[in-house]
């Protein structure tokens, strides 16, 4: 299985791409810049890193791979994890290469250290835009002492030249500018004067509108698709003292329907975006359980 091209398709698509066992790879926005030693121009990026401590199944990358293969949910984390295993071995004896990722390498203390490529940009934004070289020019290695003379006696002139002509369109413009701007406030200081007439004889008026209905405005909350699970429970009852457990803590927590292995789901809270799940995925896991994980509720369908 070609894990690296999944994961890159990904990364097309989203900031946080999780491989269950091995870790996630971070995508953040990098502004155009320029590269002085190599003297070239890079344009707008999505700069790529990976964070080894973030490793528990999201269900993301197993999905994709699930719908680009043709593998069910269960077999596709199977195969995710023959080649975390795969590189984790040859992590002990040489570095991995992702293509169009980067390179994976253990370092003295046994951890891993990530080196991005910039062979391919991940920012759809920049689709075909590519680096190219920009060298800085020196008139002084082509052009002989005279020539230097008479561009600069000419660049002078030119200057003084375009001041002067910079001096009277100044002039000309603050002078239409002051006339203009007396008869914009006299104009304006009519339309008051009209305004505040027509809002005395309004006061004078007497409007009787009668008994207005009420107004009934039903909100309609955008249902949530993406949850982070708390835990799954044959004993009902346990469910529902875990939910009542977390709703104390300040979680929307709730019960979802049963899973194809016959238990009952908990859930800490539920998104409509994927993006805002996986944030308060890593929040949960770092305060309250290690093992939560997110589930799409789109895969009951």
């Amino acid at each position: 299985m070609q894990l690296s091209k999944f994961i890159s398709e990904l990364l097309l698509e989203h900031d946080c791409v999780t491989v269950p066992g091995l870790g996630s790879f971070l995508g953040n926005f990098k502004s155009a810049h320029y590269d002085l030693e190599n003297e070239k121009f890079y344009p707008p990026s999505k700069q790529i890193s990976f964070n080894s401590q973030i490793k528990a199944n999201d269900g993301l990358l197993a999905k994709f791979i699930s719908e680009k293969s043709g593998l069910n949910y269960d077999d596709s984390l199977k195969e995710i994890h023959q080649e975390v295993l795969k590189i984790t071995l040859n992590l002990k004896k040489e570095s991995v290469l992702l293509k169009d990722i980067g390179e994976l390498n253990l370092n003295k203390e046994e951890n891993i250290v990530f080196t991005p490529l910039k062979t391919k940009n991940f920012l759809k934004d920049s689709f075909g835009l590519s680096p190219i070289f920009i060298k800085e020019l020196t008139q002084e290695n082509s052009l002989n002492k005279k020539e230097i003379v008479l561009k600069s006696k000419l660049r002078s002139k030119f200057y003084q030249t375009a001041a002067v002509w910079a001096c009277l369109i100044f002039g000309a413009s603050s002078i239409y500018y002051n006339v203009n701007n007396d008869l914009l406030e006299q104009k304006l200081a009519y339309e008051q004067d009209l305004r505040q007439e027509s809002f005395s004889k309004v006061q004078k008026a007497v409007f009787d509108l009668g008994s207005l209905p009420s107004l009934t405005i039903n909100v309609k909350r955008q249902a949530s698709q993406f949850y982070v699970i708390a835990g799954a429970f044959r004993i009902t009852k346990n469910a529902e003292n875990l939910v009542s457990s977390l709703k104390m803590k300040g979680y929307d927590s709730r019960i979802l329907p049963l899973n194809e292995k016959g238990l009952t789901p908990v859930a800490f809270e539920g998104f409509s975006q994927r993006k805002a799940a996986v944030t308060s995925l890593r929040e949960i896991q770092a305060k309250e359980n290690k093992n939560a994980w997110i589930f799409d509720i789109n895969s009951l369908k």
